[in-house]
């Protein structure tokens, strides 16, 4: 019986060339359409790159905040400070006067007032003075970063101009209050003069002190240009809630976007590879008939489509092994079973061959006697009729008897004749030519080519047997008039034999029991059933395989014959 081909087989020849390019067309146009896992991928590392870029963003945002904080403050203590230059001039004060214990020193001077003045103090007062002013000025001239209001830097400097000239009336009077000193040391002055030194030193040190009030009052009066800490401060808590609010929703989008990887991640692919580990576990646990179905157009459904046709082709090929496993068994069956049968029938048929052989002796020996007229003169010519047609069937059911005896006995014994280089075409031409005289077989239509030799290395009278049995029973199938085909087809390392027919077909069950021993579909006395069986031995002896295959009743049959070329081992099993 012809296999058929196993599921998911591809084309050969050309026609696999064209099934493997339209398959690497449809391949590269299913990379281009599908969500392959390369792409879901490059997907994924492109998130997680967007993921990273606006974490450092924020981070950026935030250090770049910092910065402009610690630079802010940086650039503020750069920038010209009116408290520094009012403490100097504090300082200077506290050089001349001496404030009394209650009241406000920067309240108008008394009438009467004890004046000292302290040299070395006032000196390294007015050297600090001068020090902050000149600072003073520097910082204004160079350019600096301030957050508050533009200041008018000319009339800053108009009153840097003023406080500079105050300070050189006040140099000059420091220096008319020495002169004064100096001749007061002396001594030499009358009491007159020296009374009008003295109020004229006293004089001096009050316009030093009002001087230097006013000097304190200007300096308080300059507008402070620097940024001052609770600017920058409220600047900075403006940009720090602007940075938490982007920082929040970069962590909220970032986290949205890790959690959209995850579940993605987890249904594209741990879904998919725990649905394949299940499928492979049910397969190895003997479920052949599992099915793995998964959604979407990635490698991973491909994987799966593959996993169903290895399941599907490993069940196609476990079940043709299992039907040639059962196969084999009937044989091996069969083969006990002809083995007993055969000793059996080989005793059997000793036994009642020899009574045969002399039964048919005796008849023939009778029937020659009375044709002679040596027997049964005294009987009347109707029995003499009787008695020579009834020896007749009892010396042809004699011989009948025989000829089972002989096939019992060459079925039980095998043959094992020499094999030799022997043309099947002519083998066959003679079983035909010798069919064709058989008047039972008379309006049937033999179709044979015999203008081309098949060689193989066969026992020519053991095939010729084996055609012979298939051609008879192939013309006895046939009701009526019929025609049969005779085919033999040579192939790499065999040769083989068609017999096909138009005759009455076979069923499934007859198929399965066609070469079992005394099985038999023909009326009660036209067969023996032993024909297949011996056929299917002498094939079996060769080294070959018979298969025969009917669609069904009514359909015809068709036996093909096996055989290699060169000659194998004759198999010692009986099948």
């Amino acid at each position: 019986m012809q296999g058929g081909d196993a599921p998911g087989a591809e084309p050969e020849g050309r026609d696999a060339f064209r099934f493997s390019n339209r398959n690497a067309a449809d391949k590269d146009v299913t990379l281009i359409l599908t969500r392959s896992i390369r792409r879901k991928l490059v997907i994924g590392l492109a998130l997680v790159f967007a993921m990273v870029s606006l974490l450092s963003i924020a981070g950026l945002s935030a250090l770049y905040a910092y910065w402009t904080v610690t630079e802010n403050l940086r650039v503020s203590r750069n920038e010209p400070r009116t408290d520094e230059l009012l403490a100097a001039m504090v300082g200077l004060n506290q050089a001349l006067i001496r404030p009394p214990k209650q009241g406000n020193p920067l309240t108008p001077l008394p009438a009467t007032l004890e004046i000292e003045l302290n040299e070395s103090l006032w000196d390294e007062r007015r050297e600090k003075v001068r020090t902050e002013l000149l600072k003073y000025y520097d910082r204004l001239e160079h350019p600096y970063h301030s957050s508050g209001p533009p200041i008018p830097h000319g009339a800053i400097m108009s009153k840097l101009d003023h406080i500079s000239t105050r300070l050189s009336r006040l140099d000059e009077a420091r220096k008319a209050l020495n002169d004064a000193g100096k001749v007061l040391g002396e001594g030499n002055q009358g009491q007159d003069k020296h009374t009008a030194l003295r109020k004229q030193r006293e004089f001096i040190l009050k316009i030093l002190v009002e001087n230097v009030l006013l000097l304190e009052t200007l300096v308080q009066d300059i507008p402070n240009p620097g940024s001052s800490v609770d600017s920058i401060l409220r600047d900075s808590d403006a940009a720090i809630k602007w940075r938490l609010w982007l920082i929040g929703g970069v962590t909220l989008t970032v986290a949205l976007i890790f959690a959209g990887l995850i579940y993605c991640g987890y249904h594209w692919i741990l879904v998919p590879i725990r649905r394949l580990h299940d499928a492979a576990s049910r397969v190895a646990n003997g479920n052949y008939s599992y099915r793995l179905k998964l959604r979407g157009r990635d490698e991973m459904v491909e994987l799966a489509e593959m996993f169903n046709k290895m399941t599907e082709r490993f069940q196609f090929d476990k079940g043709k092994l299992d039907r040639e496993v059962e196969e084999r068994s009937r044989q091996i069956l069969r083969s006990e079973r002809l083995a007993g049968i055969g000793f059996f029938a080989s005793g059997v048929a000793h036994e009642i061959n020899n009574p045969l052989q002399a039964i048919g002796a005796a008849a023939e020996s009778l029937t020659s006697r009375l044709q002679e007229g040596s027997l049964g003169q005294e009987l009347p010519p109707s029995d003499r009729e009787l008695l020579a047609t009834y020896l007749g069937m009892i010396e042809r059911e004699s011989t009948r008897c025989q000829q089972i005896t002989s096939r019992v006995l060459d079925f039980a014994r095998g043959t094992n004749g020499p094999k030799t280089r022997q043309d099947l075409t002519k083998i066959v031409a003679e079983v035909l030519d010798m069919v064709t005289h058989m008047s039972k077989f008379d309006g049937h239509t033999i179709i044979f080519d015999r203008s081309r030799p098949h060689l193989a290395d066969v026992s020519a009278a053991e095939i010729k047997q084996v055609v012979l049995n298939l051609v008879a029973n192939g013309l006895e199938a046939i009701s009526g008039k019929g025609t049969m085909t005779i085919q033999i087809l040579e192939l790499v390392d065999e040769v083989v034999i068609s017999v096909q027919d138009n005759g009455c077909g076979m069923t499934a069950s007859v198929i399965q029991n066609l070469y079992e021993p005394f099985f038999t579909e023909k009326a009660n006395g036209k067969g023996t059933g032993l024909g297949l069986s011996i056929t299917n031995r002498i094939v079996s002896d060769h080294g070959g395989r018979i298969e025969a295959t009917s669609e069904g009743p009514g359909h015809g049959s068709t036996f093909r014959v096996h055989l290699p070329r060169c000659a194998k081992p004759a198999s010692s099993s009986a099948a």
